[in-house]
């Protein structure tokens, strides 16, 4: 499926979902924001979702993929970000003063190679950094947290502060990534760090294909 182009101004979503560009189907967050959306009609029209390879479609507007200066134009007049645990998407919300509603993908579903999302998201929440989300009911929660009060995920991150967050993000991964027993990821090294603060983190970057 093409890439999909952003809509007009009037239209652009104030709910972004996306799942990045990582291969594998991200099919359960999709499913969750479906559900959401059945017993919050009102937000259909509001709400966008990047839906990868998902094996479900989106119950709102949607596409396989996005063009990046679309999708940086949704995250930029988004009042809502959610996003899978990958590192330039989490850091594009923080490059716009979100506090991302974050679903790590799981090795067990298929949904990556190992958990080293759910590894380090876990650590970003326990920071203040992410909303985690990890089962169904936590997931409503943040969305109807969300959709009644935007502001309360925001974070008043300076162009400083998401760099310094991203360096340590990025010593985060490479901790996590190299322990014992966890199959090595093919990581950028201190190359994938500059990328994400400069550009504002867009989610077709090659770090979030390299690290999920």
């Amino acid at each position: 499926m093409p890439a999909v182009s952003a809509p007009g101004a009037a239209g652009r979503p104030r709910i972004v979902v996306t799942v990045g560009t990582d291969h594998h189907p991200f099919t359960r967050l999709v499913g969750w924001t479906n559900d959401w959306l059945q017993g919050h009609p009102e937000h259909l029209t509001a709400t966008f979702v990047q839906s990868g390879t998902a094996r479900v479609k989106p119950a709102c507007a949607g596409s396989a993929m996005v063009e990046a200066g679309a999708l940086e134009a949704m995250l930029d007049a988004a009042d809502t970000i959610v996003c899978h645990g990958g590192p330039a998407s989490i850091a594009a919300a923080w490059g716009r003063g979100h506090l991302p509603i974050v679903v790590p993908r799981r090795a067990e579903l298929g949904e990556h190679v190992d958990d080293h999302q759910v590894d380090f998201c876990r650590k970003l929440a326990e920071s203040g950094r992410i909303r985690l989300a990890q089962t169904p009911a936590a997931f409503t929660g943040l969305l109807d947290e969300a959709a009644g009060d935007p502001a309360r995920f925001r974070t008043a991150f300076g162009d400083a502060d998401v760099d310094a967050a991203v360096a340590r993000f990025g010593d985060l991964v490479e901790e996590l990534v190299s322990r014992p027993k966890r199959r090595p990821l093919s990581l950028p090294g201190r190359r994938s760090r500059a990328p994400l603060a400069g550009e504002r983190a867009s989610l077709t970057a090659e770090a979030d294909k390299e690290q999920g």
